[in-house]
């Protein structure tokens, strides 16, 4: 029979076909006098093992071991594809998890989702759109900034920042931000200065009281590295004067 009628009684494409004979699960054979291949009832069947075993989830080198019966016995390549189909379903389980999750509190898929209640509540607390926007895209640019350590003292610091008693000033805090621009007076950013580290002060306070991730050891100018392009110059302005004020704030060692 010719290779696409092989093909079609095993349910494959010619590709596929072509494909085991590259990688040497199938012996190709030789052409005929008119120039076709001609495969017997013996290359069918032994295609139609191997799309069984590719069905099941081995690999085409695994097969390779499996037809020919040499190579590891079946019982460890199954322990093997078991492990393998648990840590499949593992991770699917917390990709379904942080899709209910985004979808419980209503939130962009491409937040962090650590910090999606958080903003969320910062939401419901007054936060405008086009501060909410910021907020998310430039949450999204810290979190991958900062690193893991990082991600989980931002996601600490919103916990603490969209606390009931806190959110409503945090958010028109972060409103304020948002609306920096040219025509913001220094007067604008300092007052604003004021208003977050008056926030940030006892949030950074309570997470070193509790024993809360440690902040990152993130340097001043790597900051200014990646968001000097996206800030406005009157944010950036009000970034590294908060820095100086928080770290006038800080407790002596």
């Amino acid at each position: 029979m010719r290779s696409n009628d092989l093909a079609r009684l095993a349910g494959i494409s010619v590709r596929t076909l072509r494909h085991y004979h590259q990688v040497g699960v199938l012996e190709e054979p030789v052409r005929s006098g008119n120039g076709y291949r001609d495969y017997d009832t013996h290359a069918l069947v032994r295609v139609l093992r191997i799309r069984r075993l590719a069905e099941l989830g081995f690999s085409l080198a695994q097969i390779a071991t499996l037809v020919e019966g040499s190579g590891p016995a079946a019982e460890d390549l199954f322990d093997s594809l078991d492990a393998e189909f648990a840590e499949q379903i593992e991770r699917l389980t917390r990709q379904r998890e942080l899709l209910a999750h985004l979808r419980r509190h209503g939130v962009p898929p491409d937040l962090p989702p650590e910090i999606a209640a958080s903003h969320e509540l910062l939401r419901r607390s007054g936060l405008t759109e086009s501060a909410a926007e910021l907020d998310r895209d430039y949450a999204l640019l810290l979190a991958q900034v900062l690193g893991a350590a990082g991600q989980e003292y931002l996601t600490a610091v919103y916990d603490l920042m969209s606390r009931p008693a806190r959110a409503p000033a945090t958010a028109a805090a972060m409103a304020a931000w948002a609306d920096l621009d040219d025509e913001s007076t220094e007067a604008d950013i300092d007052r604003l200065v004021g208003q977050l580290t008056e926030l940030l002060v006892p949030v950074l306070a309570e997470l070193t009281r509790d024993g809360g991730p440690p902040p990152p050891s993130l340097a001043e100018a790597q900051l200014q590295e990646h968001t000097t392009d996206y800030v406005t110059l009157a944010q950036q302005r009000l970034l590294e004067r908060l820095l100086v004020a928080l770290e006038k704030e800080q407790p002596d060692p």
